[in-house]
């Protein structure tokens, strides 16, 4: 007999790393609700709305000059919970019951429905007038759940434009915020929430294209089977699967809004960019004395034990929150940065932008700006951005900005001297002096689609 020991490395997530993700790809006006759902699980915690603040915390900011320097503050994070005794309230039912709804009535949110929320963002992109009359028609034909279930035949308008194109527009508002919105199906969705979430080659993504039947009729003993992995694995990831939304507008609707709190407001004066991160909105969390003089006089050990527990789990949420204002601040400050010259300059500057750019520049994981990013918002003098699109989104097999390129190529077209045309090698020097790393093909492709001629076609006659 043949003993045949394998040993399987697995990553384990502590309950205390799980919280600190969450907390941090939470959108701000989720947030309270989140907070409420912890003080109503934990005795020792109380929440204070912001009209109950003794004192008003200022909010983080910092100054991004017009010349490439910011004044750092790293360290200088004000922590917005309190572990005094300032609210000597006995029990948590003596709180006030009109603060929350205070709090809620004053929230100065901005209300917006899927149709608006998607033609912002397409607002932003660099579209001819057929691209742009093809997104119009994908989003006024989705139906109340987001999907795309129209069939593509009945929307082309014939001789303006083709199936191919159709599809290739759809692909990128798929990209968009929320994300898999026009899904076609179900399955579509789940598969392009799964590859964002967990990845292609993830036992989800796999159950999801391969052996979706048999998910249907839960047989997960032959999944596990057929893909050759344990029953344990396939039931996890059947979990993670559950997870997942089943509409692409959840959060919207035709008639129905989302409320959008940005997360931080970008102000511009003279060639000065100031962030100001927005947390006037979060409840701060307090410390019920009533429970801690109890837990420093009790001398029975059960009760102490569950008081010291709660104690605990209250000050690990302090710190996540903490963690949570600090990594989105400086995700937004950085992303202001790189941006600067779109805020000072115009929507064709905005620079082609990853995910590895900040988090390389921060010291931090790809995953840890995705979830920095995920459904935060910014209050600029151009309206509500969401902060996904400042980064790049795929358009065909290119990475690019989905607005700046075009403007830019377009407007060294129009600069150039006509005696002397600029040739498409030309360009992508120029381009790459500006941090574009285009191929010439690339440009001559943008050049097409902008309608521009060849060099030797634009230079003026003898």
């Amino acid at each position: 007999m043949r003993l045949e020991i394998s040993q399987t490395q697995k990553q384990i997530i502590s309950p205390v790393i799980m919280q600190t993700l969450e907390l941090l790809t939470i959108p701000t006006v989720e947030l309270t609700e989140k907070l409420e759902q912890e003080a109503e699980a934990n005795p020792v915690l109380e929440l204070e709305y912001p009209q109950d603040k003794k004192e008003t915390v200022p909010s983080q900011s910092e100054d991004i000059l017009e010349a490439d320097e910011v004044e750092h503050t790293k360290d200088n994070f004000t922590d917005s919970s309190d572990t005094g005794y300032d609210t000597p309230s006995q029990k948590k039912s003596e709180f006030r019951d009109y603060d929350k709804q205070d709090f809620i009535e004053n929230l100065s949110v901005e209300e917006i429905n899927i149709y608006d929320h998607l033609m912002e963002q397409i607002h932003f992109m660099t579209l001819d007038a057929v691209e742009q009359e093809i997104a119009e028609i994908i989003v006024t034909s989705l139906d109340d759940t987001g999907f795309l279930t129209i069939d593509p035949e009945k929307l082309i308008v014939p001789g303006k434009f083709t199936l191919e194109q159709f599809e290739k527009m759809r692909q990128t508002i798929i990209k968009l915020d929320p994300l898999g919105i026009a899904s076609r199906d179900l399955t579509e969705f789940l598969t392009i929430q799964i590859e964002e979430r967990h990845g292609k080659r993830s036992i989800e993504y796999r159950i999801i294209t391969r052996h979706i039947d048999l998910l249907e009729k839960k047989l997960y003993s032959k999944i596990a089977r057929k893909m050759n992995v344990q029953f344990e694995d396939v039931v996890r990831a059947v979990e993670n699967i559950k997870k997942l939304n089943i509409s692409p507008a959840v959060n919207f609707s035709r008639e129905a809004v989302k409320y959008i709190v940005p997360d931080a407001k970008v102000e511009v004066q003279e060639n000065k960019i100031q962030v100001i991160l927005n947390d006037e909105y979060i409840p701060n969390i307090k410390f019920n004395k009533y429970y801690l003089d109890i837990y420093t006089q009790a001398k029975d050990r059960e009760t102490r034990g569950f008081l010291k527990e709660n104690i605990d789990r209250a000050k690990i949420l302090v710190e996540n929150l903490k963690s949570r204002k600090e990594i989105i601040f400086k995700v937004i400050l950085k992303i202001v940065e790189k941006q600067k010259d779109f805020f000072l300059k115009g929507v064709q500057y905005q620079m082609p932008l990853k995910l590895k750019d900040i988090a390389d520049e921060l010291s931090i994981h790809e995953s840890t700006v995705s979830r920095a990013i995920k459904e935060k918002y910014i209050q600029t003098d151009r309206g509500i951005i969401c902060l996904k699109q400042f980064f790049s989104t795929q358009v065909g097999n290119d990475d690019v900005s989905s607005k700046s390129i075009k403007e830019i190529l377009k407007k060294i077209v129009e600069a150039e001297d006509k005696n002397s045309p600029l040739s498409d090698d030309k360009i992508v020097r120029l381009l790459k002096n500006r941090g574009m790393n285009l191929s010439r093909r690339t440009v001559a492709k943008y050049r097409a689609e902008l309608n521009i001629q060849p060099a030797f076609m634009r230079r003026n006659p003898l």
